[in-house]
């Protein structure tokens, strides 16, 4: 029995117009990943076919690819292209496996209806990309509003604990100038002061990462500076079993910066490896000319850290450190300095094989900025 040719039409027409409401449909959503987008369109797209029990797609767009694993024994095929605004270009193919009974052809509609699929898929795949820039953006700003936020309440903490503490420390220093009596009172003595000075350290922290010291930019030699740290630092980092590799380059070029500043980078890079490190390993000391700068790398083989780690350690407070060992201050205040100066830091890390840290700094300011 021979089936009637408008009939035949009219189905192609309705499965062509359920390809297309399916589409729509994706599209009111928020994108999910490619790799299920393409799937889901792939699947509508077969559908939507003639002979769709033959039919098989692929889609491609940059790296990703998504298509069946017989969509090598097509014989025949269209393809639509489409691009997107970020310049990434690709495809969509639908191509018919090979059949005993008939040899599959195209309809001109499915021609035409891929091209609209293209066009629709591109549209799908820009507003994913313009949802996913929206929420980076949101994400940024909120961790500017935190960060503003904790800088203002550092300052006040800072302000507020520095004179107690400074009465604290002067007077604690004047009893032991005038002398004790007992060995007891005189360690008690030693301790509070030891406390106090510790103290000190972190409003200074606080101070900087709140902005509320003021640089002091001169011409100074990076390698010098990391040369004076190392010569206070050796002790510390051979009674550890660590293997201290430099690698300053000759004739390194002068920067403006403030020296202190960037000691308190350099001492945290380095004193940081070396906690990763407590059984012992290599740190590499690494200075380099960089285009119009420098660049300083910090290279351990300790513990290394995970990608939830990694991603949070220039974040205020946050620190993996036991209570009472660690403030979480070190790294923000680092990066803190390092863009005020200017430059970039950036860190590398994996569980098991180490941390690198790199720093770039410019040789001028293009502006005079406060930390």
């Amino acid at each position: 029995m021979k089936r009637d040719p408008i009939q035949l039409q009219l189905r192609e027409r309705v499965k062509e117009l359920k390809c297309l409401y399916a589409l729509s449909r994706i599209a009111a959503d928020i994108r999910p990943e490619t790799d299920d987008l393409f799937a889901e369109v792939a699947s509508i797209v077969q559908a939507a076919m003639q002979h769709s029990k033959l039919a098989r797609v692929r889609i491609v767009m940059g790296t990703a690819e998504f298509r069946p694993a017989d969509y090598k024994k097509i014989h025949t095929r269209i393809r639509a292209p489409f691009n997107l605004d970020s310049g990434n270009k690709g495809s969509i193919e639908v191509g018919y496996i090979t059949s005993h009974s008939t040899r599959a052809v195209f309809l001109q509609e499915e021609r035409k209806l891929l091209h609209a699929v293209a066009r629709e898929l591109a549209l799908i795949l820009k507003r994913g990309f313009i949802e996913e820039e929206k929420q980076k953006l949101q994400l940024q700003l909120q961790h500017s509003e935190r960060l503003a936020f904790v800088g203002e309440l550092s300052a006040g903490i800072a302000h507020e604990l520095n004179e107690p503490l400074g009465r604290i420390l002067g007077f604690a220093q004047l009893i032991k100038k005038e002398g004790v009596p007992e060995k007891r009172q005189q360690d008690d003595l030693e301790r509070i002061i030891k406390a106090s000075l510790y103290a000190r350290e972190i409003i200074k922290k606080l101070m900087l990462f709140s902005r509320q010291m003021p640089q002091q930019v001169i011409a100074m030699d990076l390698n010098e500076t990391i040369g004076n740290i190392l010569y206070f630092l050796d002790v510390r980092y051979q009674s550890k079993d660590i293997t201290m590799v430099r690698k300053l380059a000759p004739a390194l070029p002068f920067i403006q910066a403030d020296p202190v500043q960037i000691s308190q980078v350099v001492v945290n890079l380095i004193t940081n490896a070396i906690h990763a490190m407590p059984s012992g390993g290599e740190l590499s000391i690494i200075t380099q000319k960089s285009g119009t700068g420098v660049k300083l790398i910090v290279k351990d083989t300790g513990h290394g850290m995970s990608t939830d780690v990694r991603k949070k350690i220039f974040e205020p407070f946050f620190t993996t450190k036991a209570v009472g060992q660690g403030t979480g201050l070190g790294l923000s205040v680092v990066e803190g300095i390092v863009l005020a100066h200017q430059g970039t830091i950036t860190v590398k890390s994996s569980v098991g094989r180490g941390t690198t840290f790199e720093m770039t700094l410019p040789r001028k300011l293009t502006k005079k900025k406060r930390v």
